[in-house]
C-alpha cells in the first residue's frame, strides 16, 4: 500500500518564511491532514501568509526506513545563557572542544532557509548552497492515530523535532545536531546525537525572539558528504514513537 508525503510551506512578503510542516500519511488520511496543515499555515504566530504551497507525492512503502525514536533527556535552564552552557557541556561530552566557535557559527544559520552543514573538526561550512542550506525532509512519526492527529493540531514542537533529530543523527556521518526554533513563542531548543539521545534544553533564547536555526555537525570525506546530503533530503523515514512516553 502506498502512502503520501505532504509538505506545507507558507510565507508572506513582510516576514518571508512563516510556517512549514510535513507528514507521511495513508491514502485514507490524505484529505484530513491536508486540511490540518492548511489551517496550521493560516493560524501561525508570525502572521498571515500570502503564499501557501501544499506538495503531495506518492511514497512506496518499500522506500521507507523505520527508526526507533531517540531517548529523551530534559535539562531545565533558567535563561538562555545557562542553556548555552548546557550545549557546550554536551559538545565536550562528544569530544568537540571548539564549542564556542560552533555556537558562533550556529547563530549565522538563523537567516538560512535550511540547516548549516558544518565539519565537526575543521568547522568548514559544507552545504552546497549557503543561503538554502540543507533541508532534512520526508519524515513523520509512526504511532497510534490519536497521537498522530494531536501532532498535527497546531505545532507540536517536541514531536516534530524528535522525528527530525532521530532521522538526522541516525546517519553514520552526523556527529550531532543543534536546533533552536524560530517560533517567537517557543524558547526550548535541543542538541541530539547517537551518544546523547535527544537532549531538550528548556531555555535557549528569550521569549518573543524569532531568531532560530539549525546546524548538522558532519565528519567524513567528500563522497560521504554527498551520500549524507542525499539521505537527509531524500530518504523516507518513519520514526516510531511510544504514545505512552511523556512529552
Amino acid at each position: 500500500m502506498n502512502r503520501y508525503s505532504i509538505k506545507m510551506r507558507a510565507s508572506n512578503k513582510e516576514e518571508g518564511h512563516i510556517s512549514g510542516a510535513e507528514k507521511i500519511v495513508r491514502e485514507k488520511e490524505l484529505e484530513q491532514y491536508c486540511s490540518r496543515l492548511l489551517r496550521r499555515a493560516l493560524d501561525h504566530g508570525k502572521g498571515k501568509p500570502d503564499f501557501i504551497n501544499l506538495k503531495i507525492e506518492a511514497v512506496d512503502e518499500a522506500e521507507i526506513l523505520h527508526l526507533p525514536a531517540l531517548a529523551v533527556t530534559t535539562l531545565e535552564t533558567a535563561d538562555a545563557e545557562e542553556g548555552r552552557e548546557k550545549v557546550l557541556g554536551c559538545l565536550r561530552r562528544l569530544g568537540l572542544e571548539r564549542g564556542e566557535e560552533i555556537l558562533s557559527l550556529w547563530s549565522q544559520s538563523y537567516a538560512m532557509r535550511g540547516a548549516m552543514l558544518l565539519d565537526a573538526d575543521t568547522l568548514e561550512r559544507l552545504e552546497p548552497d549557503a543561503e538554502r542550506g540543507i533541508r532534512a525532509t520526508y519524515m513523520d512519526m509512526e504511532t497510534e492515530d490519536k497521537a498522530r492527529q494531536s501532532a498535527c493540531t497546531g505545532k507540536n514542537h517536541f514531536n516534530e523535532a524528535l522525528v527530525l533529530a532521530t532521522k538526522v543523527v541516525n546517519h553514520p556521518n552526523i556527529v550531532a545536531e543543534l536546533c533552536i526554533s524560530d517560533d517567537p513563542d517557543y524558547v526550548t531548543g535541543y542538541i541530539a546525537a547517537r551518544e546523547l539521545g535527544y537532549v531538550r534544553i528548556t531555555r535557549l533564547k528569550e521569549m518573543g525572539s524569532s531568531q532560530g536555526g539549525r546546524v548538522f555537525l558532519f565528519r567524513g570525506n567528500a563522497q560521504e558528504r554527498e551520500a549524507c546530503i542525499q539521505y537527509l533530503q531524500q530518504q523516507k523515514v518513519l520514526v516510531h514513537v511510544d504514545p505512552e512516553e511523556k512529552r
